[in-house]
């Protein structure tokens, strides 16, 4: 027994067998000595002692009372060791069936994404991989973590929908130990996810451990690879240092995330242009339009970057990957492309991305000079409400954007004295903005309206702590729910319209719909945003260089700008979407689309926004309408 189960299996069996030979031989015995009528050979014999054995027969009435008591002996005997064996055999098969429900066993999948670790993030990863992988017949996700394989289970039943071509394989084990990264098959990773079960509101040391834990499974995954055949590795860290390090340990294999400074840099962005978080949602992720690198087989014919656009059906290049791996976004329109360049192209899916020697579509000659404007930069005030790791970053990037005059007021529960000198950091830093930190229960429907929240061009609320995400979310919709009913009455008692957006940071996406009904126009997604990027940069880590640029204030942003900076009124009834891509190009800037301001509170039309459009297609645009461009500023 202490040598294993094959080894107790073979002992019943041997066991089993002796005993039938040595009671076949007894029986032999007695035959001759007082033998039974009905056996006519020795073969008859064999057969009777052998089911009798097994208990499938007994002695029979006719048999003589040597033959009978025989009989009862090798049946007592087979009842206790066939029985064994048999109970051996269910027992061994319980067994393995525990190990499969507790995730023990090895993985058999090949060139599959593993996810190493199990948060609330991992619904929105895997439905982001399962649109990515619907041209693959049988794509696979495999999930390591420590948690219960049937709890893990029973959470993706309950929260994922239809998995189309994918299928999801949950494994119970540690993250950073060898032998269970070689069980869910490390080596033959297509993609390796590592996530962080800290969340940014939770205090800094809870933090720094979780990032020590992504590191050291950073260091597992090297570990368990050989140096020249490391799968592309996609970490989420909070800590710059810890960012640093892990980039460090492998260069080129390890791309890390932070979730703070992504959502901030958004936050900001999509607070000084209404509509901009659904085009964010639009660009991230593999569902609507998604970045792809592309080269024609046989070349560019030496088009320049301005006539690219005109030269695909479908799709608008937004940039160029060139021969030594650098990215170049929006380059200036008389760049010659050489033969070696990619194309960054924003399309809705690769297998229509197609290069044509010749423009596909002429735009219409407008006289696109004589209506050209520029907006006038005037000062903004902007509220933030909450403070976690993303409040730092966020009043910096507005101070980086705004201009001088321009107010960012901080508000919060509790001011503590870290808070305070932290943000006087950050306030002398831009003297030229206003900045003040202001403790307020936010409660308090008198303390909020104290606040005159009306007056500012837009107020984001932050998630604060909680136990888990449905506690945090249940905050943050307090405090947008109390805001909006202030809305409503000082609109009843001024009959003036509030103009203020708000911005709601929403743990967990199925919340967006109350969001909505709120009559919030703009909001973040925590999980969405940072999923969807997780999981398109696990498939191709170069897409993570696009939205570095896309999210920083250097270089060109995307920007919704009113459609009367590029035509006049009776060009508006017969524009197309090429009329729109070139009266940009006339700016210096780049159309990815337009959006509809009649369409946007309408979920079902993607809120207005119609990102990459056929260039042929026919615009019915008015002057509340926008253009979606990439542009070095807003005016």
């Amino acid at each position: 027994m202490s040598k294993g189960g094959l080894s107790v299996f073979l002992a019943l069996l041997s066991l089993f067998f002796g005993t039938f030979v040595v009671m076949t031989i007894v029986r032999y015995i007695s035959e001759l000595l007082f033998p039974n009528k009905d056996i006519e050979s020795s073969s008859e014999l064999y057969w009777e002692v052998f089911v009798q054995l097994i208990g499938l027969r007994d002695t029979g009435d006719n048999a003589n009372l040597a033959t009978k008591i025989i009989g009862v002996v090798t049946i007592f005997l087979g009842l206790v060791l066939f029985s064994s064996l048999v109970a051996f055999i269910t027992q061994e098969f319980e067994s393995r069936l525990q190990i499969l429900r507790q995730g023990q066993s090895p993985v058999i999948e090949e060139n599959h994404t593993l996810i190493l670790g199990f948060t609330d993030r991992v619904i929105d990863i895997i439905q982001e991989l399962v649109v990515g992988n619907e041209s693959e017949p049988d794509a696979v996700v495999v999930i390591l973590s420590k948690q219960e394989k049937e709890e893990m289970d029973n959470f993706l039943r309950n929260n994922l929908g239809e998995l189309k071509t994918t299928r999801v394989v949950t494994r119970n084990g540690s993250i950073t130990n060898l032998n269970e990264l070689n069980k869910v098959g490390i080596k033959v990773a297509k993609s390796v996810i590592i996530l962080n079960d800290a969340k940014t509101s939770d205090p800094d040391e809870v933090k720094t451990l979780a990032d020590a834990r992504v590191v050291k499974a950073v260091l597992a995954v090297l570990a368990a690879n050989e140096e020249d055949s490391l799968p592309s590795i996609v970490v989420e860290l909070h800590s710059h240092q810890y960012r640093r390090l892990a980039e460090n340990i492998a260069p080129g294999a390890v791309t890390t995330l932070n979730e703070a400074d992504i959502l901030a840099r958004i936050l900001v962005q999509t607070s000084r242009s209404v509509g901009l978080a659904a085009v964010y949602l639009n660009l991230v992720g593999f569902e609507g339009n998604e970045f792809y690198f592309y080269r024609p087989e046989k070349g560019w014919y030496s088009v320049n970057f301005g006539e690219l656009p005109f030269h695909f059906s479908n799709g608008i290049p937004v940039g160029l990957r060139h021969a030594n791996a650098t990215l170049t976004i929006k380059p200036s329109k008389d760049y010659q492309l050489l033969e070696s360049d990619e194309v960054i192209i924003l399309a809705e899916d690769d297998s229509s991305i197609q290069f044509h020697s010749q423009p596909v579509v002429q735009p219409n000659n407008f006289n696109y000079g004589d209506c050209c404007k520029t907006l006038e930069r005037k000062p903004e005030k902007h509220l933030i409400i909450g403070w976690n790791g993303k409040t730092p970053i966020t009043l910096s990037e507005y101070a980086k954007y705004l201009i001088s005059g321009s107010e960012v007021n901080l508000v919060v529960q509790d001011l503590t004295s870290q808070v305070k000198a932290e943000f006087d950091i950050i306030a002398e830093s831009y003297s030229d903005i206003k900045m003040d930190a202001l403790q307020v229960n936010l409660d308090s429907v008198e303390q909020l309206l104290r606040l005159k929240p009306y007056e500012y061009n837009s107020i984001s609320i932050l998630a604060g702590r909680g136990e888990n995400s449905e506690e945090i979310d249940a905050k943050t919709l307090t405090i947008l729910l109390e805001l909006r009913q202030i809305f409503r009455e000082y609109t009843a008692e001024t009959k003036n319209q509030v103009t203020t957006e708000l911005i709601a940071e929403i743990i967990d996406s199925q919340d967006t719909d109350l969001v909505i009904k709120a009559g919030v126009k703009d909001f973040i997604l925590t999980n969405q945003f940072v999923s969807k990027i997780l999981a398109q940069v696990s498939q191709e880590p170069s897409v993570m260089s696009i939205y570095e640029d896309l999210f920083s204030i250097d270089g060109s942003e995307l920007y919704i700008k009113p459609i009367s900076l590029y035509f006049s009124s009776k060009e508006l009834g017969r524009l197309t979407f090429a009329d729109c891509v070139k009266a940009a190009q006339e700016r210096d800037e780049l159309c990815l689309g337009v959006k509809i301001s009649a369409l946007a509170q309408n979920k079902n039309q993607n809120f207005g926004i119609d990102l990459v459009p056929s260039l042929d297609k026919p615009l019915n645009l008015t002057f509340d309408d926008a253009l979606i461009t990439l542009a070095e500023d807003e005016t």
